[in-house]
């Protein structure tokens, strides 16, 4: 065997394996669904809960956290029923005391302090003793006392504003009327009003909120009586009773302390005259 026979008998011929190429698989996209977005928060939960009358109120999600977050506060809270027609009185009192209403109505913290309404003890007693059957607080019961203050305040500032308004007229139309002599007609009607009259008549209220004895015709109707009674009478009456000491109360007493004498007795012939002298003593004791 030749030479060239042995090597190619002994150099093997390399083998070529050759990998099949595989084809690139194609992926399969699955489609994912789109959500749906719900037009508002309530969509978003059952209908059962979106219908329920503690949902259903509430327009905004922000709103139903915020109660949420409250009513959770108040859990472990004191508690209050609410009564009804059909509590009973405990029932009642029960529910006053658990908001705020003292032990008893004497416990009652109250400013009564006021310029313009003085408030005396019975009147503060009746008052706290009422609120206590209400069952106010003292925060209650110190607002009603205040409005109550406010209002008798106002009043009494309105009252007087009324008042000198009125004698402002009163004076205003009186000295048109009367000239130079308004002082002197003025001085004549104090005196007979003042003799004659109770002074708190003369401070009763007419409908029109205004004083009486600051009306224009009260002024001179005193005027007028003053004015027909003679001066001369005056002087002397009241001279004599200078010179003579006579005592203008006792006199005036004795005269209507008679009941059967001519000053009650409209009938008697002397029952003007009579009058007339106890009003003239009256303006002499009085000035």
């Amino acid at each position: 065997m030749s030479q060239e026979q042995i090597t190619q008998e002994t150099v093997p011929v390399a083998e070529t394996t050759e990998t099949p190429t595989e084809a690139p698989k194609q992926e399969t996209q699955i489609e994912q669904p789109v959500p749906t977005v719900a037009k508002s928060w309530k969509e978003a939960i059952p209908e059962e809960l979106r219908n329920d009358p503690n949902i259903a109120k509430f327009t905004e999600l922000e709103s139903l956290a915020k109660s949420y977050v409250n009513a959770t506060r108040m859990i472990g809270q004191d508690k209050v029923a609410v009564p009804n027609n059909n509590s009973t009185d405990d029932q009642w009192n029960e529910v006053y005391d658990k908001l705020g209403r003292p032990e008893s109505a004497d416990k009652y913290q109250l400013d009564v302090k006021s310029d313009a309404v003085p408030f005396d003890e019975s009147a503060i007693k009746s008052f706290t003793e009422n609120a206590h059957q209400l069952g106010l607080n003292n925060k209650q019961a110190q607002g009603i006392l205040d409005f109550y203050k406010n209002s008798m305040e106002g009043s009494l500032q309105q009252n007087q504003v009324n008042m000198e308004t009125a004698q402002a007229q009163a004076e205003q139309e009186l000295r048109k009327e009367w000239g130079g002599n308004y002082e002197a007609n003025i001085k004549k009607a104090g005196a007979v009003a003042k003799a004659n009259m109770d002074a708190n008549i003369l401070d009763m209220q007419l409908q029109d909120g205004t004083r009486l004895g600051d009306h224009p015709a009260i002024i001179k109707g005193f005027a007028n009586i003053a004015n027909l009674m003679s001066e001369d009478k005056l002087v002397s009456t009241e001279s004599e009773g200078m010179a003579q000491g006579i005592d203008y109360s006792a006199e005036i007493s004795k005269i209507v302390n008679d009941r059967d004498g001519p000053y009650w007795n409209k009938g008697h012939p002397d029952h003007d005259k009579v009058v007339q002298q106890v009003f003239n003593l009256r303006t002499m004791m009085n000035g």
